[in-house]
């Protein structure tokens, strides 16, 4: 009887890492989580390189108003997207809110905050408005859709993602993705602000 648990414990273990291992640049090699419960979660900017060489300008266009707020993407295992505002770790609103929502400032300046992001952000400008996402290319990129688009998962040919990016690593703690903009590779990496996935 214990040999068999010990083949049935190896069978599946075996199975998992067939199902969930990595073909990712920089890993990881072996997961037990799904590569959609993985991405799901609100990222923060870690790192940012144009063309190989680590650019500060462009990382520091993700935090604004008196470096307060920073900018994050929010990914949903719903597969949803979208370039949302959040204060940055370490700072009490007066609220006592972690994002950032309409209600938590008056209109117009929430608005002012959002559009200084939408104008001089790049991946803000090409994700701002949110919509679907979906895995592309045996989970090796992400399609990103406008709002309405439905499943972007559609055959060759019937394409209707606006924005693509190549995944270098995802890890429950870590997620680089390489975005081209502008004839350039923007490579962005991400730190998780939740310790949990985002489910909806």
């Amino acid at each position: 009887m214990t040999r068999l648990k010990n083949l049935s414990l190896v069978l599946v273990s075996a199975l998992a890492i067939v199902f969930t291992g990595c073909k990712y640049e920089e890993g990881p090699g072996i997961s037990l989580r799904t590569k959609r419960d993985r991405i799901a979660n609100e990222w923060k900017v870690a790192g940012y390189q144009i063309d190989g060489t680590e650019d500060a300008a462009a990382k520091k266009t993700f935090i604004s108003a008196g470096d307060s707020i920073e900018l994050i993407l929010v990914m949903t295992r719903n597969y949803t997207y979208a370039m949302d505002m959040s204060y940055v770790d370490g700072y009490v609103s007066p609220s006592g809110d972690k994002l950032l929502a309409p209600s938590s400032l008056d209109t117009r300046t929430y608005r002012d905050i959002s559009s200084a992001f939408a104008a001089g952000n790049a991946l803000c400008q090409k994700l701002y408005k949110g919509g679907k996402w979906a895995f592309g290319d045996k989970y090796k990129s992400i399609n990103f859709g406008a709002n309405g688009n439905g499943d972007l998962s559609y055959q060759v040919g019937k394409d209707t993602s606006i924005f693509k990016s190549n995944i270098i690593m995802l890890k429950n703690d870590n997620l680089k993705m390489e975005f081209e903009i502008g004839g350039k590779k923007h490579l962005i990496s991400f730190e998780p602000k939740n310790k949990e996935i985002i489910k909806d």
